[in-house]
């Protein structure tokens, strides 16, 4: 574009991020507005009924995109350079919240740890519907909770599967893994779409 336009790379580098910054500011409220908590309800339903995974109110991933950068800190560990796009996605592969312009070389984890929505989800400020009372001694709620691969890191709102290379796994907790793992596919499956389109 500096090329073509006759001016300097730094100038339309400041141009393109302002744009998008506008594009963002103005577009997000209409096209991704922050989920309700009716709507963090009914993602919760469809993980319940559709993947058996009880409390789940999303599921969570970073996908790197590839991008022309000069510098180490893009350069991710498939060895190309990238921005790291982090999302939350409901029961139904929809997008409900995401994060990018992390350096491509920060792990997932990471990058979602130190991110908004990251915060958002430890500190409960993310209008999430209220914990449900179980009434047990030894476990007397539940909270809602995502669901993330081996590269996140276990939170009270964050579950990852079982290591499976720490030891032999027992029954119940490889079909805890199975039901993690197919409900984890939903936001692979909504990034494959969007790689499509």
């Amino acid at each position: 574009m500096a090329f073509t336009y006759r001016m300097g790379r730094a100038t339309v580098s400041n141009i393109v991020e302002n744009v998008c910054d506008a594009i963002w500011k103005n577009l997000q409220p209409i096209v991704m507005p922050e989920p309700s908590a009716d709507i963090w309800k009914a993602s919760e339903s469809v993980f319940r009924e559709k993947w058996n995974f009880l409390h789940c109110v999303a599921a969570t991933d970073g996908k790197h995109v590839r991008i022309k950068a000069q510098g180490s800190q893009f350069l991710n560990y498939k060895k190309y350079h990238s921005i790291l796009l982090l999302a939350l996605v409901d029961g139904n592969k929809r997008f409900l919240s995401v994060g990018v312009g992390q350096y491509g070389k920060v792990s997932d984890g990471n990058v979602f740890m130190n991110s908004s929505m990251g915060k958002r989800l430890a500190s409960k400020t993310f209008r999430l519907p209220p914990d449900e009372d179980l009434g047990g001694d030894l476990l007397p709620y539940a909270e809602d909770i995502t669901v993330a691969d081996e590269a996140f890191p276990l939170k009270r709102f964050l579950m990852r599967p079982y290591p499976r290379s720490a030891r032999r796994l027992s029954e119940s907790e490889r079909i805890f893994n199975n039901r993690l793992l197919r409900s984890r596919n939903t936001v692979e499956n909504a990034f494959g779409i969007l790689a499509s389109v």
